[in-house]
């Protein structure tokens, strides 16, 4: 005979849907990313296309920094979404699977995004054709010799994700969600939570000071929403494995601090566009890395907001110091 305990556990192998998941946080955000899909095919590119004929050589280079930074991040993070949804099956949670199909769906839409602006206004889209655009970070140094730049995108994502791979293949639920915090705690708080916010500011107001560009506006406003969701989904979910395990906060301060040097930084570009204000941008990397503690739960590193804001820490992450 079947008992109740049994029945239930049954119940719980084929269906997941609850009364619960549905009024919780992440499955909230799962339906607002369905109704906020938008296309890159249905923009009109011919306004940008015309600006581009007439933007000076040097506001050209520069913008392409930025964009072509962007193109290639955008196709690393959409490949690096894979290991979250290990990890969340593994822990058992459903809505955040759910969650997560719209998340890897964003993120190649993104690249797909800015392949059509750099294919249709520049005129430029296979590898060898953007690559010399792309500046390597792994070349900047801090002259006073204090930070260690890494490469965050490229390099340090793929390799916590393979710690989380290894972690979900152990089975550990422990060490699961301590690696699922690390690899959050980069991905969504440092990464798109912290950087990537004011690097598309760079974007937006540079398009504003020229008066051109609607497009490339359009989408990275489209872009800028799609993070927000990507951001607190990273810290929402930081914050439910903090109450179930607080000794992890170590985790989150470890992660910012083996990349300290790419966020004490300026902002990438912000001394190769010389409109742009240098302390505005710094402003709000100090702000968004706030607002991920404030989201996550966890007490913020005061040194690091010191030296986010100090003005003598002035070598550019992006550009070769010298």
């Amino acid at each position: 005979m079947t008992t109740e305990l049994e029945e239930l556990k049954r119940s719980e192998k084929y269906f997941n849907f609850t009364r619960e998941m549905m009024q919780g946080d992440i499955y909230r955000k799962y339906e607002k990313a369905i109704r906020r899909i938008w296309n890159p095919v249905d923009f009109d590119y011919t306004q940008d296309a015309e600006d581009w004929k007439t933007l000076a050589e040097s506001d050209r280079r520069a913008l392409l920094g930025v964009t072509i930074r962007f193109f290639a991040g955008e196709q690393i993070v959409a490949r690096d979404v894979v290991p979250m949804f290990v990890a969340a099956r593994a822990l058992g949670r459903y809505d955040w699977v759910m969650f997560l199909g719209t998340f890897a769906m964003e993120e190649a839409k993104h690249a797909d995004f800015l392949a059509h602006w750099h294919s249709k206004v520049v005129g430029i889209l296979e590898p060898h054709e953007v690559a010399p655009y792309f500046l390597s970070r792994g070349k900047t140094v801090d002259p006073t010799g204090r930070f260690e730049i890494k490469e965050v995108a490229h390099e340090g994502l793929p390799a916590y994700a393979r710690a989380l791979e290894s972690a979900v293949h152990d089975g550990d639920s422990y060490e699961i969600k301590r690696r699922f915090i690390r690899y959050l705690t980069l991905y969504c708080g440092f990464v798109e939570g912290v950087l990537s916010m004011p690097s598309y500011e760079i974007v937006v107001d540079s398009c504003k000071h020229w008066g051109k560009f609607p497009t490339l506006r359009q989408g990275f406003r489209h872009i800028l929403a799609d993070e927000g969701r990507h951001i607190t989904f990273g810290t929402k979910a930081i914050q439910l494995m903090l109450a179930e395990h607080p000794e992890l906060e170590r985790e989150v301060h470890e992660t910012f601090d083996e990349f300290r040097g790419s966020i004490v930084g300026l902002v990438e570009y912000q001394k190769t566009m010389a409109h742009l204000d240098l302390e505005k941008y710094q402003v709000q990397k100090a702000r968004h890395y706030r607002n991920r503690c404030r989201e996550m739960g966890v007490t913020p590193d005061e040194t690091l907001v010191e030296q986010i804001l100090d003005p003598e820490i002035d070598f550019v992450v992006g550009v070769v110091a010298g």
